[in-house]
């Protein structure tokens, strides 16, 4: 949700320019927009350098029965990073479905203005940002235009219209206004006009002002007008969900009803099997049972149709047919999961695509309905009288249905004939556990120590080092598991090829590692004795506290999150040990240390358990002390007399 669409291009951005058949153009603006313009007294006679430019205007106006959206923007460039930052504009639109045009480019120099708008200057170039990370080609492409003579002091004042909607949407609108920004802004100005014969539903998120209404003969005017805007206040580590951001949302979408119905348009596949999905059917039909047949249809969807969207003007929310997709052999989540629903309807078992937003999660029960909010499609299957919410897009998974993990969405529009309403969608089992065994024989004063480590991983964290070792070179993962050891027993090199064991059949993942460690003693510089030390470094990211420990926001926890450490450490000779165990309970996690000592060998425990997803506000000093309790428990070691 943002107001203003221009920002300076860094330099580090890979673009190329492109024969565009959509040119942007340039004229005044369309009769409906009242532009503003930005209060002089506002700005920086002296700068200080605390921030290299100053919003003086932040503006959007919304014609919806036109599907056009003016944006103008004016901001003072206070040093010379801002001359280096802010010196150039760039504009995305989506010439599939938009038209662009460009109104002024001034620079303002005390109470003159230099135009800096020019047709022969402007460059449109393919940046695909989307695709390097995300493997989705979405046909965006971003209009540049780099500023002669910006000078600090200067105001670059800019301003243009994007024109058209896409049609996916059948003439049904939906969007959000932000009414804070990232940085303070002098003035904020939101303008949406609002056809009087149609039914918009609005509402204010996160505390946002409420809108001046004045209503015409054919036209409802919705306004805010705010001054001295300040930035919104940020935190970190705050859950995905937070938005601390206040918000307008507006919708023509009455009810979830209508967004299924909606949605339903764009998933009906009334297609005839092709031959090739109907022999891949008939193969799965021989499996002795339903579950199995499940899971060799999800196993297929998952491994053999790679992940990448082409989601270019109506493609953005209609999947492709899933012949297509099985002949092309790729798809984005919505492709995958409508090809993985067919071949469930194929076999006579119940499923759907679902929508989901996985930002928002359960937050959305607050958002009014709206076609244009999801981010992710997956799928729910109904087998023996269960419902498994299962994502085509996940890889490595493996296992029966029960080990399958989910990130907890929280919510779901089930894209089916009776949905009315969004539904709740359960913490999935395949949760996480990682369980770590350390085992240490420790040499004499001058002799070398061997390390041997066995990791075993189910649920998600099997998947995840999976994905890894199938991704990564052996080598490199090696080295890597190497230098994390080295880092606390310099010395430490591996002794033998990692071993790898793979039980698809639980999903379950265990490796095993073995290192020798030439000096584990190391001698003290207070008293000058030997001294081996043991801390349980890889629990360090879990009790990891925010910068921000005065907080307003809840705060982050890393869940689900399940780990157990075990070290087992031979001594060479006789040792005294006072056993220490400890739990800290809190309600974001559980603790455990548990010690013993048998023979020579002492043995260490620590276990993990995150409990839920975030800490409020209100809490965080709780739990911060509940972490120091649990860091004063981490290291044991010896004293060589």
């Amino acid at each position: 949700m943002v107001l203003c669409l221009a920002s300076s291009t860094p330099a580090a951005d890979k673009i190329s320019e492109v024969a565009s058949a959509v040119k942007p153009t340039i004229a005044p603006p369309t009769a409906w927009v009242k532009p503003q313009m930005f209060d002089r007294r506002t700005l920086v006679n002296r700068p200080e350098g605390v921030v290299d430019q100053h919003w003086l205007l932040l503006e959007r106006q919304i014609d919806v029965a036109a599907n056009e959206t003016f944006i103008h923007c004016a901001r003072q460039i206070l040093t010379v990073a801002g001359v280096q930052n802010g010196s150039d504009l760039k504009i995305d639109f989506n010439p599939s479905f938009q038209a662009l045009t460009l109104h002024w480019v001034r620079v303002w120099r005390g109470t003159n203005h230099l135009d800096r708008l020019a047709a022969d200057k402007i460059r449109v170039v393919r940046q695909e940002r989307d695709l390097e990370q995300q493997q989705i080609l979405n046909g965006e492409q971003t209009a540049m235009l780099v500023l002669d003579d910006v000078r600090v002091g200067d105001v670059v004042d800019y301003a243009y219209s994007l024109k058209g909607a896409n049609p996916v949407f059948a003439g049904k609108f939906s969007t959000s206004l932000s009414l804070q920004s990232a940085v303070p802004v002098e003035r904020l100005v939101a303008r949406m006009l609002l056809p009087a014969q149609r039914r918009f539903f609005p509402k204010t998120h996160g505390g946002a002002a409420e809108p001046r209404i004045t209503t015409q003969t054919n036209v409802i005017e919705c306004a805010w007008d705010l001054r001295s805007v300040p930035a919104t206040r940020s935190e970190d580590a705050v859950p995905v969900w937070f938005d601390p951001e206040p918000w307008v949302q507006l919708s023509e979408f009455k009810s979830w009803t209508e967004v299924n119905q909606w949605a339903l348009t764009l998933f009906e596949n009334k297609s005839a099997l092709t031959p090739e999905l109907a022999q891949k059917i008939a193969g799965w039909k021989q499996l002795p049972d339903r579950e199995q047949q499940v899971l060799a249809a999800l196993r297929f969807v998952q491994d053999e149709v790679r992940y990448f969207g082409i989601e270019i003007g109506v493609s953005s929310e209609k999947p492709a047919d899933p012949a297509a997709v099985l002949t092309r052999r790729f798809g984005d989540c919505k492709d995958k999961s409508l090809l993985f629903v067919t071949l469930l309807r194929g076999l006579g078992i119940e499923a759907y695509p679902v929508l989901v937003n996985t930002q928002a999660r359960q937050t959305i029960d607050d958002w009014l309905p709206a076609a244009n909010i999801f981010d992710h499609c997956i799928a729910v299957v109904l087998l023996n009288g269960q419902m498994w919410w299962l994502d085509p897009t996940a890889g490595y998974q493996r296992g029966p249905l029960a080990a399958h993990y989910l990130p907890a969405y929280g919510r779901g529009l089930v894209i089916a004939p009776k949905t009315t309403g969004l539904t709740p969608i359960p913490q999935t089992t395949g949760l996480p556990l990682t369980v770590t065994t350390e085992y240490f024989d420790l040499g004499k004063k001058s002799g070398v120590s061997d390390l041997k480590v066995v990791t075993v991983a189910e649920g998600r964290d099997a998947e995840s080092l999976r994905a890894m070792f199938a991704d990564m070179k052996r080598g490199d993962i090696e080295k890597n598991y190497t230098h994390f050891y080295a880092e606390s027993y310099p010395g430490t090199q591996m002794s033998a090829p990692m071993e790898v064991q793979d039980d698809e059949a639980q999903n379950r993942f265990q490796f095993t590692e073995h290192y020798t460690i030439d000096q584990v003693w190391v001698r003290s510089d207070n008293d000058g004795k030997l001294r081996c030390n043991f801390y349980p470094v890889s629990f360090s990211s879990l009790i990891k506290k925010p910068v921000d420990a005065r907080r307003k926001f809840p705060l982050a926890v890393a869940f689900p999150q399940h780990q157990i450490l075990r070290t087992e450490i031979t001594v060479p000779v006789s040792f005294d040990y006072a056993k220490e165990n400890k739990n800290v309970n809190d309600p974001a996690f559980a603790f455990a240390k548990q010690s013993k000592h048998i023979g020579r060998k002492l043995i260490l425990e620590y276990g993990y358990q995150s409990l839920a997803d975030f800490v409020p506000a209100a809490r965080t000093d709780e739990y911060l002390q509940n972490l120091d309790q649990i860091s004063k428990s981490f290291g044991d070691g010896f004293v060589w007399r």
